[in-house]
């Protein structure tokens, strides 16, 4: 295992039966929870800590929730339309409305109490610290 690999710390399979294609709609706008999509991320490691980015474009931080459990960072919100299709006739639509989820295991020992987000101009970014760990240590009888 290369220990400068990212890969090697990250595993996407629980995400992998999502359906993640934005093309598909629903007219009422509710998706199994097998249909929800994905979204979509970049992930890095910078010193101590894996960093997980995201573009959530007219998403606010009250339509995100951040979640960590066990070692399964899970992301999900929701973008919302900005007009009222019912008094609106819509021309084109491209842009992904709706629920999105993402869910990523870490397989890292994370400092969870450490765990930051930040929402900056449409960019998603959670800093996961990684737990350090001192695998060398004197030990005295008797606590002396």
């Amino acid at each position: 295992m290369d220990p400068n690999n990212s890969n090697n710390n990250l595993n996407m399979a629980p995400t992998d039966n999502i359906n993640s294609s934005q093309s598909q709609t629903h007219e009422d706008n509710t998706w199994t929870p097998e249909e929800i999509p994905q979204l979509t991320v970049d992930v890095y490691r910078k010193e101590n800590s894996i960093f997980v980015v995201s573009t959530v474009a007219g998403v606010g931080p009250e339509d995100i929730d951040i979640n960590i459990e066990g070692n399964v960072l899970t992301i999900k919100g929701v973008r919302r339309k900005p007009y009222n299709e019912k008094d609106n006739m819509v021309l084109l639509e491209e842009c992904f409305w709706g629920e999105f989820v993402r869910k990523l295991t870490i397989n890292e020992r994370l400092d969870v109490d450490k765990i930051q987000a930040d929402l900056n101009q449409g960019i998603l970014s959670v800093e996961l610290p990684i737990l350090k760990i001192t695998h060398n240590k004197k030990i005295t009888i008797g606590g002396k």
